[in-house]
């Protein structure tokens, strides 16, 4: 057994990097105002993000592409910022299925930029998960072994549909492509209970912990709920940065039970908080380490 505070390795399955002024559209900056967000506020984020995500033993970043929303951040400048830390970052490629191009865009980050998995929005991108262009992205990642990370629950952007994104509607996309690895971004929030019926169902489905404790209540019944239905061994690490970072993240999940106090609730068991942060990403991904990619390059 691992002993507190001694993970064998933290992965980090969930940071972004963009230019908000550039890669963000009208329609992004104006939900982004509508909810008290500055994006000011993060400074420089690929600067920030080499910095902030050492904390980490490796971390996986990806951008966004969702027409619907206003997120137009270019795999070329993802990929182009994992080249500046090659031994602990992974590039995901980003591809909006509402784009005529899009699973050429997904061979070309696969084939010449080297992305080792797929981030998906079907609530930024205004797409049912089953639609059949998204299926023609889910059999290019079973054919060629990429994961595909999937922004699940709620979000501040307005105008598109929020069912899209309920969890219950991955779990039709694993019975249609069981070979298929998957994670549920965010645990599905605010349907956490619906995100840990799906993970426990099948084998190649997992759910991340990224942007969840700054929530602190509802964090607490989340990981409460994954330990009674004994599921927490299908959730993965992650930040969500820059919206948090990967250290207030790994303190947060640390610090979970600090809201008990006195009120006789049972707490989170601490082999569960370490297993999740010593838990073996990579290898239940397929994802290779980065130090690998770089041998192989040079």
């Amino acid at each position: 057994m691992l002993g507190p505070h001694l993970p064998r390795m933290i992965v980090d399955v969930h940071t972004h990097v963009f230019r908000p002024e550039t890669d963000f559209g009208s329609n992004l900056l104006a939900d982004l105002a509508r909810c008290g967000v500055d994006p000011a506020a993060w400074g420089d984020v690929a600067e920030n993000h080499l910095v902030t995500t050492r904390a980490a033993d490796v971390a996986v970043v990806f951008g966004l592409q969702a027409g619907a929303s206003g997120w137009n951040i270019p795999n070329d400048t993802v990929a182009a910022h994992v080249a500046r830390a090659p031994e602990r970052l992974l590039f995901f490629a980003a591809v909006d299925p509402a784009r005529p191009d899009c699973l050429d865009e997904l061979e070309r980050c696969h084939r010449d930029l080297g992305a080792v998995g797929v981030k998906l929005a079907p609530l930024y991108q205004n797409l049912h998960p089953r639609d059949p262009r998204c299926a023609e992205i889910y059999r290019y990642c079973v054919r060629h072994g990429l994961p595909v990370l999937f922004h699940v629950g709620t979000s501040f952007v307005g105008g598109t549909y929020l069912e899209h994104s309920r969890p219950i509607h991955f779990d039709a996309v694993a019975v249609d492509h069981p070979e298929l690895r998957m994670v549920l971004a965010h645990l599905g929030h605010p349907w956490e209970g619906e995100t840990i019926a799906v993970i426990r169902r099948h084998p190649h489905v997992y759910a991340d912990l990224s942007a969840l404790h700054y929530r602190p209540w509802q964090f607490y019944q989340s990981m409460r709920l994954l330990v009674e239905y004994r599921a927490e061994h299908k959730v993965l690490f992650g930040s969500d940065y820059p919206f948090t970072t990967t250290g207030n993240s790994i303190d947060g999940l640390r610090r979970i039970n600090a809201i008990l106090g006195a009120s006789g609730l049972p707490p989170v068991p601490p082999e569960t908080i370490e297993g999740i942060l010593a838990r073996d990403a990579l290898n239940l991904l397929g994802l290779p380490h980065p130090s690998s990619l770089l041998r192989a390059r040079t």
